[in-house]
């Protein structure tokens, strides 16, 4: 299955842009939106085949994710020296691994880009972005597909089951590619059930299972802040039934521990407070 799911109100904007390229295009969204099919979509509509930068793994910064190094970004420039025959897009995916230095020598590229040179940016936060580059680019936000698209996702990747449709639907919440791994990786599938699971328990469960799994996460900084993030939509839910003041607290609490424990606070701490 090769079909690209965007969402209608994106693909416009994208189609747009497409005809009017600027040198320099920044996408963010979240992740498991298809960033990168995204950037491949948009040279195919300029009818050219694009450079792919990666993150490259780094035993010192950061061995699992990669970085993006100043010497690829070198590397990078000698490249566009020569003239392309038609388009040369190139996209930088994961442009928020780009190290400090890395960074500068973008910026380099972009006053000098050499003729026919488009760059197309992916990431999924623009924070580690330096401001200079931020300035630089043409923003388009990609939001996540509709809930009809993803259930026609789900009709071509051949789910019937009505209640293991509806488990994707709510752990993937619009997101393509999420959706497509859920389905295909029966370990990924399992694994995120769980987390909803526990996301329930931590809501409506008693002391004791609330401690338990405090203390099953409270090593795990990315697997807790997947815990938060599944109680923020069991909660935003209730309250479309239910909209009283003490569930609005509760989610104004978890929305607040999900930035304490982003921002290196103390995992078993923050959510004990939260919920007990």
């Amino acid at each position: 299955m090769n079909r690209l799911f965007i969402n209608p109100a994106s693909e416009i904007n994208i189609s747009k842009l497409a005809k009017r390229l600027p040198q320099s295009l920044l996408l963010i969204g979240n992740e498991g939106v298809g960033l990168s099919s995204i950037g491949k979509y948009v040279a195919e509509l300029r009818e050219a085949k694009p450079v792919v930068v990666l993150p490259e793994k780094d035993e010192k910064i950061d061995v699992e994710n990669g970085i993006i190094n100043v010497e690829i970004m070198r590397r990078l420039y000698e490249d566009t020296r020569t003239k392309p025959r038609g388009d040369r897009i190139i996209i930088i995916d994961h442009a928020d691994r780009m190290t400090n230095q890395a960074q500068n020598a973008f910026l380099k590229l972009l006053e000098e880009p050499g003729e026919g040179t488009y760059f197309i940016l992916v990431c999924h936060s623009i924070s580690k972005l330096l401001p200079t580059i931020l300035s630089r680019v043409e923003k388009i936000q990609i939001k996540n597909i509709t809930r009809s698209q993803s259930e026609e996702l789900l009709d071509l990747l051949e789910i019937t089951d009505k209640a293991k449709r509806n488990q994707i639907l709510f752990m993937a919440e619009g997101l393509p590619a999420t959706i497509t791994k859920l389905v295909n990786d029966g370990n990924f599938f399992e694994k995120s059930s769980q987390i909803v699971c526990d996301a329930r328990e931590l809501i409506r469960g008693n002391q004791y299972q609330k401690l338990q799994i405090i203390q099953k996460y409270k090593d795990n900084r990315l697997g807790a802040l997947d815990l938060l993030l599944n109680m923020t939509k069991i909660l935003k839910l209730s309250l479309i039934s239910n909209p009283q003041p003490e569930a609005i607290n509760r989610l104004g609490a978890v929305l607040g521990a999900y930035d304490q424990i982003k921002a290196n606070g103390n995992i078993r701490l923050v959510l004990a407070s939260t919920v007990i």
